[in-house]
C-alpha cells in the first residue's frame, strides 16, 4: 500500500452521503497529502473539497496567543503583567492575575461556559457586553495553583490585545499575521458574511444529519471565533517552522508545559502538548455548532497534520493518530480482545463524575454502554480488554478503565486516550443515576 493510500485509510470514516473531513499533511513545510472526503452540504449534496472553509473554533487559542506573544516582543505588553494593568475593570479580588495565568488555564477563573446558557440559546449580544459578562467570573481556585480549561480566559486575552495594540481584535490578527502571510481565507466567523465554499456545518441525531443550529457567534471571539483552511492553516504551520511568526525564544514558551503548583501539565500558551509514538508533540483541537478539528506538530522533526470537518464530535484524534502513523509507516494497532465476565460488566455499571460532568455506564442486553447523557447511550460494541477495561475495535488506543473494586463495584473511571492526559471520574452515590 502506497503513502497516499495509507492517508486515505486513516482518513476512511466518512461515507460518501455524510458530512466531511478535510485533512492535509505536511513534512517540511510541503504538502505531501491533501484530501476532503464526504459531503460539504448535505441539502444540495455537495461534495467536501480541500479548499473548503470551516469553523476552526479552540484552534483560534493559538493565534490569540501568538498575537500575544508578539505584543510583548514589541514591549507593550508582557506576559507577567496582572490582568487589570491591561483591563482595569477587572477586580483580582486580592489575587494577582497575569496574562500567563490566561493564556495557560491557570487563572482559577470559571470558566463561562458552565453558567451560560448553550451558546445556541445565548443572545448574540456585541463583544463588548460579551467581555462585561465575563470580566467578573468567580474563582474556583487561586491563580497558578492548578490547570482547568477556560474559555473566559481567552475571551479577556482577546480584549486585552485590543487594548495594547488599539486595534479590534480581528484587525490585530489581520494586520499582524494574515495579510503579510497570504492567509486570505481566515479571518473571524460572521454568519451573515457570504464565504465562498464554505462547508455547512451537521450533527449527528438518533434518525441521522441535521443542519447544525447557529450560535452566538460573538462568545467565541479569542476563544474560538475563526473561520480557515487546509491551505491557509499549512500556510501558518510553514510560518511557525521558519519563524516568520514569534522569535524562537517565545515559540519555546508557547509549546513548554505548565507549571502550577500540583505539577508540570501538558498545556503551554494555546497549544496542548504531549508524546505519540514516542515523538514529542504540540496540537490543539476544536468544536463548534457542527464543526471540529485538529492541528498537530511534532516538536522534533517537520512533520504536521491538520482535520477540519463540518461534523460536530467527527473522531479527529482517531483520524490524527491515523495520519501520523501512515507518515511514519506504522501499521493501525490491532485490538486484542480478552474474555470478561458477567460480573465484572455488572461491577461497572453506575454514575461516575468529576467537576467538569458525568459518565454513565451501564448493560444494554449484555453489552456495556457509555453515556454523558442517559438518554443518549454510546450503543457502539465495546472491545473488553478484560479486568475493567473496554474499548471500540475501530480504535482501542481509546479506553475506557476502570480500578478500585469494592464489594463487587467499580470505584473509579478513566477514560483514556492518546495525547491528551486521562480524564478521572469517581463513583457517585447511588440514585445519581446509571440507567440508560
Amino acid at each position: 500500500m502506497g503513502l497516499s493510500d495509507a492517508f486515505d485509510r486513516a482518513a476512511s470514516l466518512v461515507g460518501d452521503r455524510e458530512p466531511g473531513v478535510a485533512v492535509a499533511v505536511l513534512r517540511d513545510g510541503e504538502v505531501i497529502h491533501r484530501r476532503a472526503y464526504g459531503m460539504a452540504d448535505l441539502e444540495w449534496e455537495l461534495p467536501l473539497e480541500p479548499d473548503c472553509s470551516f469553523r476552526i473554533a479552540s484552534l483560534t487559542k493559538q493565534f490569540t496567543a501568538a498575537a500575544v506573544l508578539r505584543l510583548a516582543e514589541q514591549g507593550r505588553l508582557a506576559l507577567e503583567d496582572p490582568l487589570q494593568r491591561h483591563l482595569p475593570a477587572f477586580d483580582p479580588r486580592g489575587r494577582i492575575v497575569t496574562l500567563e495565568h490566561l493564556l495557560n488555564h491557570t487563572s482559577g477563573l470559571r470558566n463561562h461556559d458552565k453558567t451560560e446558557p448553550l451558546r445556541e440559546a445565548r443572545p448574540n449580544i456585541p463583544v463588548a457586553e460579551v467581555i462585561g459578562r465575563v470580566i467578573g467570573a468567580p474563582f474556583e481556585f487561586e491563580p497558578g495553583a492548578r490547570y482547568r480549561y477556560c474559555n473566559t480566559g481567552y475571551l479577556l486575552l482577546g480584549a486585552v490585545i485590543e487594548a495594547a495594540s488599539g486595534a479590534p481584535y480581528g484587525t490585530f490578527l489581520q494586520r499582524e499575521f494574515f495579510a503579510p502571510l497570504g492567509m486570505d481565507r481566515t479571518g473571524l466567523f460572521a454568519r451573515n458574511v457570504v464565504v465562498p465554499k464554505r462547508a455547512r456545518g451537521h450533527v449527528r441525531g438518533r434518525r441521522g444529519f441535521y443542519n447544525a443550529l447557529g450560535d452566538a457567534e460573538n462568545w467565541s471571539y479569542a476563544a474560538g471565533g475563526l473561520s480557515s483552511t487546509l491551505d491557509d492553516l499549512a500556510t501558518w504551520d510553514r510560518a511557525l517552522r521558519y519563524g516568520r511568526v514569534m522569535q524562537p525564544q517565545s515559540f519555546a514558551r508557547m509549546i513548554a508545559p505548565t507549571m502550577t503548583a500540583e505539577g508540570p501539565y501538558p498545556y503551554g500558551l494555546g497549544w496542548g502538548v504531549g508524546e505519540y509514538l514516542g515523538c514529542r508533540l504540540h496540537h490543539h483541537t476544536g468544536g463548534i455548532s457542527g464543526y471540529a478539528c485538529q492541528m498537530t506538530r511534532l516538536t522534533d522533526e517537520p512533520l504536521t497534520t491538520i482535520v477540519l470537518s463540518n461534523l460536530d464530535a467527527f473522531p479527529f484524534n482517531r483520524v490524527t493518530r491515523g495520519l501520523l502513523r501512515a507518515a511514519k509507516g506504522l501499521p493501525a494497532p490491532a485490538p486484542v480482545g480478552r474474555p470478561t465476565t458477567t460480573a465484572d460488566i455488572a461491577a461497572c455499571v453506575g454514575r461516575y463524575g468529576n467537576e467538569d460532568g458525568a459518565v454513565f455506564a451501564a448493560v444494554d442486553e449484555d453489552r456495556i454502554v457509555f453515556a454523558t447523557v442517559p438518554e443518549q447511550p454510546d450503543l457502539r460494541s465495546y472491545l473488553t480488554l478484560g479486568e475493567g477495561r473496554f474499548a471500540t475495535p475501530l480504535d482501542p488506543e481509546e479506553a475506557y478503565r476502570f480500578s478500585d473494586l469494592q464489594d463487587g463495584r467499580y470505584q473509579t473511571l478513566e477514560y483514556a486516550s492518546p495525547l491528551w492526559p486521562a480524564q478521572r471520574f469517581s463513583r457517585l452515590a447511588e440514585g445519581s443515576g446509571g440507567e440508560v
